[in-house]
């Protein structure tokens, strides 16, 4: 019986589980949307649909603890300033599409500037689920989480 059982384990221990999450968090927030196995994306839109509740409030603890999932190890990557300074507009795409700038600080910026202001009038129900059959390999099912219009 599943009685009180609150999470999914996806067949990880607690620290791959947590880092794993925190990474799809990272793709959905910097992208708009994911496509994962069917309890991953239901386990992350539950993470997701606190982090854009928090984006709403814009306070100093929201803020830190929208960090705590977003800053991950990618914290300490040059700042987009500093690597775009200088460059043609070509150049500047060029490096935009070989590479997500998005990371650390900049990603928390983006959530609290660009993602939850969208969702200000919306009570909740932020992301939408959609199930994509199953995957060739295993035969997993598979979904895809992004965020509603």
């Amino acid at each position: 019986m599943r009685h009180k059982v609150d999470r999914r384990k996806l067949g990880l221990p607690s620290d791959q589980r947590r880092h794993l999450l925190h990474n799809l968090a990272r793709q959905m927030v910097r992208v708009g949307y994911v496509h994962t196995t069917l309890g991953r994306a239901k386990e992350l839109q539950r993470i997701v649909e606190k982090l854009v509740t928090q984006g709403k409030k814009d306070t100093l603890s929201s803020r830190r603890a929208a960090r705590k999932i977003l800053v991950g190890h990618s914290s300490s990557s040059p700042r987009p300033e500093k690597i775009l300074a200088g460059k043609t507009d070509v150049e500047k795409m060029a490096i935009l599409k070989e590479r997500s700038l998005l990371n650390g600080e900049d990603l928390v910026k983006h959530l609290f500037d660009n993602v939850s202001p969208q969702f200000k009038d919306r009570p909740g129900g932020y992301t939408r689920l959609t199930k994509t059959g199953n995957r060739k390999g295993d035969a997993a099912p598979t979904a895809v989480l992004e965020f509603v219009d």
